[in-house]
């Protein structure tokens, strides 16, 4: 299953993205472009915007009523229960949703700071904003909050 997100649903598709679910996400984009986008890729609407799913038919959208991050991810796990098993954390880039390539060391040599550099021995690549990434420390925060909205849904 891929998806888009409305622009009042940015934290949710940055860690579902996180996750390694598919999560487009525009900031400013027109309510005709979104519905257009969702529909020509197949992707079903995240949104909390009551006027647009007026336009859409109920298997196009997943209306999210929470206000917080943790609600809402139970609120998508709900939804789409299959989901909480086929998470790949890590492997889409959080900014561009690009799914992410393992690079080698040698070649981020220069690219990222000495000591990362020094200390870190594998990186991944988004080949589209080249952003690098790899393991620091903010990785086990990340992957702790991960694993608390997780089990948030396994509890429920």
């Amino acid at each position: 299953m891929i998806f888009i997100a409305d622009e009042m649903l940015g934290k949710l598709a940055r860690w579902l993205r996180m996750s390694g679910f598919d999560v487009l996400y525009f900031r400013q984009v027109s309510d005709e472009e979104l519905i257009q986008k969702a529909r020509n890729e197949g992707r079903i609407l995240l949104t909390r915007d009551t006027r647009l799913i007026q336009r859409l038919a109920p298997n196009e959208y997943l209306f999210i009523t929470q206000d917080h991050l943790q609600e809402q991810f139970l609120e998508f796990f709900r939804h789409f229960p299959d989901l909480s098993q086929d998470q790949h954390p890590f492997s889409r880039c959080a900014e561009c949703n690009t799914p992410l390539e393992p690079i080698e060391k040698e070649k981020v040599r220069g690219k990222v700071w000495p000591f990362v550099f020094k200390t870190q021995d594998h990186f991944t690549l988004c080949p589209t904003c080249r952003r690098i990434y790899w393991e620091a420390t903010h990785v086990r925060q990340i992957r702790q909050k991960l694993q608390f909205l997780t089990r948030s849904v396994a509890d429920f």
